[in-house]
């Protein structure tokens, strides 16, 4: 189903992965010491990110890029940093960005 110049490809194997971590985080028990380990960390044009969000948004492809400045902050938040607390939050908010890839994949899909 992909064009010939665009590969969604890793898209889709990213939220593949994404999906399966979110299962094995829920699979653990709340004092489980594997929960702080389970986290994960792009590559863009010349565009910044918010140039970036703006291009998206305008051509339909994201609802909303303040949802996705959030999560690329949640994840800058847990790639440089071993806090706990912080690490099982951005794991919660996980569930709500992989809704927001999944609608941004389709996106994708039926513009091409």
């Amino acid at each position: 189903m992909d064009t010939p110049g665009i590969d969604l490809s890793p898209l889709r194997k990213a939220l593949g992965v994404l999906a399966e971590a979110l299962q094995l985080w829920h699979s653990q028990d709340a004092g489980s010491v594997l929960k702080p380990h389970l986290r994960s960390a792009d590559r863009v044009t010349d565009l910044s990110f918010n140039e970036l969000l703006r291009h998206a948004a305008d051509a339909g492809l994201v609802q909303d890029p303040k949802a996705w400045r959030i999560w690329r902050e949640l994840r800058n938040a847990t790639s440089h940093a071993y806090d706990e607390g912080r690490a099982e939050q951005v794991a919660h908010d996980a569930e709500r960005f992989c809704v927001d890839a999944r609608s941004l994949l389709a996106a994708l899909e039926a513009a091409l």
